[in-house]
């Protein structure tokens, strides 16, 4: 694995760049439930008003973006667009006073800054592609960067908050903003942009369904760890008995070994194929999410985290790589796609978690988390005759 001092500058200013804004967004989005209930006073079930009309924003702004770097458009204006709409999101949250003014004003601006990270990694693979970088291996990088921030960034806002209360974390937010937009403007330079000959889209613009069929895996994924984030702990403290410090450890050793993994799976897709090591994942995901249930002890926990952990960092190493690569003409819409299968997965699982709970019990939401990377495991299987572009480099 290359290490970091081996990088390029432009890589390494690229891959702060991808953390800032990670950070950032890390620091609003796991707080905004709780925001909305506590600190405006709002129902729970009000919460869904705010995430049902972000996500679908968030979905077409995406899609929006990865259009227009495929047709040319500069980096530089499509991310700027992005750091200042979050600006402009952190700076209205200290002056939020209801849930109508969070709809409308925020919602829409937080589905604008959603869509910097995959402009991000669009540019990354961009300028690797036109320097002759190893692009696997480059995402890597760039996928861990986003899993530290996202080890910080929740932390810390919800640290804030119980010290100093909202405003402090979002005046912190607003802070990390700041250094982003200053990053946005000297890391990217100005001219850059795609250098394909790339068809606007029209009517007689194929659908890939490769490409989709590679979303669709990530999206199971995506939906296991969904459901056991938001479910895991009310599971571990109410059903089980465990301490209540349980969840945040199960949490801090999936994250700290999710970071080494995402490494290694650069080197074992070398070994034995991207595919392999996705139905690897999706195994261990299964497997994790099944043993998660029969835990009653703290060690229990941990000792399964650590299998979790491995899971996610396998799928987190190469999935954007695997999703890519089905693309290679088009890597903006790929990464547009690929990102939002991460949103869909998350506002799928983040939704269905609470029907299933009340339904019939947390336990059981672990086990439709199983069954979803079983889904992705069988997909997989199915479409092992399904490749990539020849013309793509694979590892």
């Amino acid at each position: 694995m290359v290490s970091i001092a081996q990088l390029p500058r432009q890589v390494l200013l690229i891959l702060l760049l991808q953390f800032t804004n990670s950070l950032g967004v890390s620091a609003l989005i796991p707080l905004m439930s709780f925001f909305i209930v506590e600190g405006l006073g709002a129902e729970p079930w009000q919460v869904g008003l705010y995430t049902g009309l972000l996500m679908p924003m968030t979905l077409l702004a995406n899609r929006w973006a990865g259009e227009r770097l495929d047709q040319g458009f500069r980096v530089k204006r499509l991310l700027l667009v992005s750091i200042c709409a979050f600006t402009t999101v952190t700076a209205l949250l200290t002056q939020v006073s209801s849930l109508v003014m969070l709809i409308f004003l925020v919602a829409p601006l937080m589905s604008l800054t959603n869509m910097g990270s995959g402009t991000i990694f669009t540019f990354c693979r961009l300028y690797s592609e036109r320097n002759d970088l190893d692009i696997t291996r480059i995402n890597s990088w760039l996928r861990m960067t986003v899993s530290l921030a996202w080890m910080i960034g929740p932390a810390a806002s919800f640290s804030l908050v119980s010290h100093y209360g909202f405003s402090a974390a979002f005046g912190a937010a607003f802070a990390v903003s700041l250094v982003y937009l200053v990053l946005g403007t000297t890391v990217v330079p100005g001219s850059f942009r795609s250098a394909r000959k790339s068809k606007a889209r029209d009517e007689h613009d194929p659908i890939n369904w490769k490409l989709l069929i590679a979303a669709l895996i990530c999206l199971g994924f995506i939906i296991t760890n969904t459901l056991f984030v938001s479910a895991m702990p009310l599971f571990f403290v109410q059903e089980t008995g465990l301490p209540g410090s349980t969840p945040g450890f199960s949490l801090s050793v999936k994250c700290l070994v999710e970071v080494f993994v995402i490494f290694g799976s650069v080197r074992l897709a070398e070994w034995i194929g991207t595919r392999q090591v996705l139905l690897l994942a999706a195994c261990l995901a299964a497997s994790s999410m099944i043993l998660f249930t029969q835990v009653t002890e703290l060690w229990h926990v941990i000792a399964v985290s650590v299998l979790e952990g491995t899971y996610y960092g396998l799928f987190a190493g190469i999935s954007i790589t695997f999703v890519q690569s089905f693309a290679p003409d088009r890597p903006g819409r790929a990464t547009a796609i690929y990102m939002n299968s991460l949103f869909l997965g998350g506002m799928i699982g983040s939704v269905s978690m609470g029907f299933i709970a009340s339904a019939l019990d947390f336990k059981a939401v672990l086990y439709v988390a199983a069954a979803s990377s079983v889904a992705a495991f069988t997909v997989l299987l199915a479409t092992m005759k399904v490749q990539p572009d020849p013309a793509e480099k694979q590892v």
